[in-house]
């Protein structure tokens, strides 16, 4: 599928969609229309698309989310190294919620002087 049909199908802008390919993130594309410089996008990267915006969501950079779709690639069946990266994941956003309630009492306690 030509980009623009990618684009519809995962609500993605085409420029999100090069952004992604320029850091490894998609794969299956080809260019057939040699002539035209059209790129075909195999629809694996639909799928791949939405893991990439699902793990976003969960403050997961895109270096974290091509070493997650890389494993995926190599061990489907493995989940091992992906509860291990939630985890790790979840410890920094735990670490980060105490430093902001340090904040928070630090910034009420100036408030009440």
């Amino acid at each position: 599928m030509k980009i623009g049909a990618l684009s519809k199908k995962t609500g993605v802008s085409r420029d999100t969609i090069r952004f992604y390919e320029n850091k490894d993130l998609l794969t299956d594309i080809s260019r057939p229309y040699e002539w035209n410089n059209y790129k075909d996008y195999g629809e694996s990267n639909i799928k791949r698309i939405q893991i990439i915006k699902y793990l976003q969501r969960f403050s997961f950079t895109l270096q974290e989310c091509k070493v997650l779709l890389d494993e995926r690639d190599t061990s489907p069946n493995n989940c091992v190294d992906k509860n291990s990266a939630f985890k790790k994941k979840l410890k920094l956003i735990e670490n980060q919620i105490s430093e902001l309630q340090k904040t928070r009492d630090a910034l009420i306690e100036l408030i009440q002087e």
